[in-house]
């Protein structure tokens, strides 16, 4: 039996989610998942339409505060937006407050989000789109100051109906230089087993993804459904946990007071 972690979670305190923090704990006790970690949107655009000064820190921290009491592995994390293009206010924010893990995440590159087909038909040439966004990330990479970077390559869950044949290997130059940034931030990264829902049908990133990120020297791997509502949550966790088993890997880290904490997977 799998030690299952699901490090990536929204409820409603995210403009985008329904659930609530309960109805998580009340899955994972159903579930046997035993470390869970919620990670709501923490965006900084001014014309976002729930940035940072709009977020409810205070009642999310209750919020949590008050479901530990039932389910002491249950931390409280933020997955941060593009922090390194508004790095003056995350840093500001995230300031003296009580968080166990922090995401850093790319959903915007420029105007587009590679999860809407928009981002998509900017560009004559699809590879154009996978370039831009890798290259988006690595700027995110090389700024660091988070804890794991999530779904790595997110431009490919909507990207498969356009570029199919993707490939690791079609991109291993700006992959690879984007887990060598990481390492060097001590930043680790994220499979998102929200890619088994999408029409990729595989985790994000790949297996092989994380074979490079072990070869290259990283030890630092979280999991996590990103779900936002109670159907979503915990899909998929079982089907990543295997492929990393069968990969040979032993560990998944979760993370408390920001500091990394290491779960056998078995």
């Amino acid at each position: 039996m799998f030690n299952l972690t699901d490090s990536h979670l929204h409820t409603s305190f995210s403009w985008d989610a329904s659930q609530t923090i309960d109805e998580v704990i009340n899955k994972a006790k159903a579930e046997n998942v035993g470390h869970i970690t919620i990670s709501e949107h923490l965006d900084f655009h001014p014309e976002h339409k729930q940035n940072h000064t709009k977020f409810n820190y205070s009642g999310y921290t209750k919020a949590i505060e008050k479901a530990r009491a039932g389910f002491p592995c249950l931390m409280k994390g933020f997955e941060a937006g593009e922090p390194h293009i508004f790095k003056r206010e995350y840093e500001e924010y995230i300031k003296g407050k009580d968080i166990d893990f922090i995401m850093g995440s790319l959903h915007m590159v420029g105007e587009y989000t590679p999860v809407y087909e928009e981002y998509f038909q900017q560009y004559k040439d699809i590879k154009s789109a996978y370039t831009a966004y890798f290259e988006e990330v690595y700027k995110l990479a090389s700024y660091g100051n988070f804890d794991v970077l999530g779904h790595l390559n997110l431009v490919h869950r909507r990207g498969v109906q356009f570029l199919p044949e993707y490939s690791y290997e079609m991109f291993k130059s700006e992959i690879d230089d984007i887990l060598k940034a990481l390492i060097s931030k001590g930043a680790g990264i994220e499979i998102n087993t929200s890619g088994f829902r999408y029409h990729g049908g595989d985790m994000l990133p790949g297996i092989d993804v994380v074979k490079a990120y072990i070869k290259l020297g990283g030890n630092i791997i979280t999991v996590g459904s990103d779900s936002h509502y109670v159907k979503d949550t915990f899909f998929g966790l079982i089907r990543a946990y295997e492929a990393l088993d069968k990969a040979g890997i032993k560990e998944i880290t979760v993370f408390k007071n920001r500091k990394p904490v290491k779960v056998p997977i078995k």
